[in-house]
């Protein structure tokens, strides 16, 4: 009788190790031995691929970036575009499209959730695996709000109020309105100015 395999999993200290030693650039963890370095995370203890980035997933994370860069001062949040954040009780170190962080220098260690004021993924083919199982690990990192850009249809999913199990405020907002983080409430992007083609 065939038996499944058991899965491998690693402490985020593991995880660094094996980044510092160069083993997670390896051709054997890419589809293309002679292309880039793969995209990979840590999520709740294991190496997993990240789903490829499109032209309208890179537009709408670049225009995050112009956003946050215009609403937030330096001096209040860090603004980091797909870099890592670590979930230590989790065992998790992902990497969100946007992260705003306290302003610190993390040379030294990449930022923990405790360190987050506001994280933003842009979900198309990995929708309902940023709303499920990526928002409780947010949630039970104590991430205080997480927003989720939905490409197909053109929304934002506003999450807040985290806890051990999730998040227990979830809106959903659509095109003509404008959202803020809590912490930020001057902070406001228009729904539409992340979808509207530009000439």
């Amino acid at each position: 009788m065939a038996t499944s395999s058991p899965t491998i999993r690693f402490t985020i200290g593991q995880y660094d190790q094996m980044i510092a030693a160069g083993v997670l650039t390896q051709p054997a963890w890419s589809s293309d031995p002679g292309g880039d370095a793969p995209r990979i995370e840590l999520v709740e203890g294991e190496i997993v691929m990240m789903s490829p980035i499109g032209p309208q997933h890179e537009e709408i994370v670049d225009r995050l970036n112009a956003w946050s860069s215009q609403v937030v001062a330096p001096a209040v949040a860090r603004v980091r575009i797909q870099n890592s954040l670590a979930i230590p009780g989790r065992q998790s170190v992902p990497q969100p499209d946007v992260a705003w962080v306290r302003p610190q220098d993390y040379a030294s260690r990449r930022p923990h959730s405790a360190d987050s004021l506001l994280v933003i993924e842009v979900a198309e083919p990995s929708l309902r695996h940023d709303l499920d199982e990526k928002a409780v690990i947010y949630a039970a990192g104590g991430v205080p709000e997480y927003w989720v850009v939905d490409v197909a249809a053109a929304t934002v999913h506003v999450l807040r109020s985290p806890g051990p199990q999730g998040y227990a405020e979830h809106v959903v907002a659509t095109r003509g309105e404008r959202i803020s983080p809590v912490a930020f409430p001057d902070a406001t992007l228009s729904v539409d100015s992340l979808f509207v083609t530009r000439s």
